[in-house]
């Protein structure tokens, strides 16, 4: 098997095992909803006057699927929406109590899980942490050049 391959293999299998260890480590309530739809709602929490716009940049997804995501939002009655008496023409989200508790779920899972695996990369040493990291920076900017490209 080729080198590329079994990278291929391995990146495929840390983001399985990531998922299922932040699944098992998170409550019920976050089971029914996507990685696009949870951070959506973590950026209408964090932003100020988060629009589709907004979000649509920050998640590197164009407004059509934030808009799809943000309906399915407002269906569920995670988020409400909202226009400022300036603007009416502009339409803002904001979290409802049970967005907020997806929200706060969320951050509990990132948090809980960067502590987890801080304890693995402090183990490395320096060489084979320089490699990783130099390494993984390469991936990162060759998916964004990907992305642009779709763009």
């Amino acid at each position: 098997m080729l080198y590329s391959e079994l990278l291929l293999d391995q990146f495929t299998e840390l983001f399985e095992k990531h998922d299922v260890l932040d699944k098992l480590n998170s409550r019920e309530i976050l089971y029914n909803y996507g990685h696009s739809e949870i951070h959506c709602i973590h950026l209408i929490g964090k932003l100020e006057q988060p629009n589709v716009t907004k979000i649509s940049l920050k998640l590197k997804m164009d407004k059509s699927a934030i808009s799809r995501i943000v309906k399915k939002l407002l269906n569920n009655r995670d988020i409400e929406s909202y226009q400022l008496e300036c603007n009416k023409k502009e339409i803002y989200y904001k979290l409802t109590p049970k967005g907020q508790e997806l929200f706060d779920e969320h951050l509990k899972i990132h948090f809980s899980g960067r502590e987890r695996d801080k304890k693995f990369f402090e183990e490395l040493d320096d060489i084979d942490s320089h490699i990783v990291s130099k390494s993984l920076s390469k991936y990162i900017k060759y998916l964004e050049i990907q992305i642009e490209k779709l763009k």
